[in-house]
């Protein structure tokens, strides 16, 4: 045989390989969103499991986090993300997921923080939430209802409610930015440290400001009473967080994987050990993972974490 029908011959065995290698390989389900956090997030787990562990994983993607909930909690589809709160909502049959409890849902992992707080304008006069009464508020959120579980959240933390203003509807959360660059509304919700703050406070006269939450134990109660599995932490000014003018608190809440009861324990354990082993390359997929961290992966969050990652995590010792 030649050497070029050697070497023809090699990569054809290389090809046949590989090719079977992709066959073999088990394939993963992750239930998602069209676009938004929760696409960037599920698009990276995607990707570093399939590259560095012997899974496939696909993304799902569906119309929102309530419409994949039911479908990973009969087990059709293996993961779903959503933050703690929402997860709450549906573990114990409240809010977007009242009178419906999803009991078969289990923890995987939880992943980054996310800091968000009600932003009015600088020239607004507004200083504090109670000082929202009488104002225009957006309401209906209809293809993302929890905001109005968040902004709801704002309210009741300065003892009001969306009834106490003047209810301009919106329909998602980048319309109701709009509609506060175009003075429609006098309060907007806001993640801290997010691009489009920095869009918004220059489309604005005189910029933005955050108003902080009261952090005192009924105003909390009040608040987590609305938005559940959240809690208040305080963010100093830094450059890159437009808005924070002084100090304040502003609402924290963790994000979550999680998959169902039936999921092998052999795939839930393999997905988590190959996210702990690979945090640099999610962190390097996005700024939303900056702040992740594999030491938190294993994070009591008062739910039952699935057998196959509560194996990796005592394993690590980190349980």
């Amino acid at each position: 045989m030649t050497m070029k029908k050697l070497s023809l011959a090699a990569i054809a065995a290389t090809a046949a390989l590989s090719l079977a290698g992709t066959a073999s390989a088990q394939i993963i389900g992750v239930a998602t969103t069209k676009g938004g956090a929760t696409a960037q997030v599920s698009n990276a787990i995607a990707k570093v499991v399939s590259l560095k562990s012997d899974f496939e994983v696909r993304t799902q993607v569906m119309g929102g986090t309530q419409q994949y909930i039911p479908v990973v909690n009969a087990g059709e589809v293996d993961f779903g993300l959503s933050n703690l709160p929402q997860y709450t909502m549906a573990k114990t049959g409240t809010g977007l997921s009242a009178g419906t409890k999803y009991d078969n849902l289990r923890i995987a992992a939880t992943m980054m923080v996310f800091r968000v707080g009600p932003i009015v304008a600088r020239s607004s006069g507004i200083n504090k939430l109670s000082e929202l009464r009488g104002k225009r508020g957006p309401a209906g959120f209809k293809a993302s209802p929890l905001f109005n579980f968040i902004l709801g959240s704002f309210l009741a933390n300065g003892g009001l409610s969306i009834d106490d203003m003047k209810k301009v509807p919106v329909v998602a959360l980048r319309q109701h930015w709009n509609a506060f660059k175009q003075g429609k509304i006098d309060v907007m919700i806001g993640a801290v440290g997010t691009g489009v703050l920095k869009e918004i406070n220059v489309a604005v006269k005189g910029g933005i400001k955050y108003l902080s939450l009261d952090p005192s134990d009924a105003a909390v109660k009040r608040t987590l009473a609305v938005y559940p599995g959240s809690y208040l932490k305080v963010v100093n000014p830094a450059k890159p967080f437009t808005g924070v003018l002084a100090p304040v608190n502003v609402m924290h809440f963790d994000y979550l994987l999680w998959t169902h009861k039936g999921a092998t324990n052999e795939v839930v354990y393999n997905v988590v050990k190959t996210m702990h082993e690979n945090e640099k390359d999610l962190k390097s997929s996005s700024p939303l993972w900056r702040s992740h961290s594999s030491k938190r992966m294993s994070k009591d969050q008062g739910f039952a974490i699935h057998p196959g990652a509560m194996k990796f995590y005592k394993e690590i010792g980190a349980r």
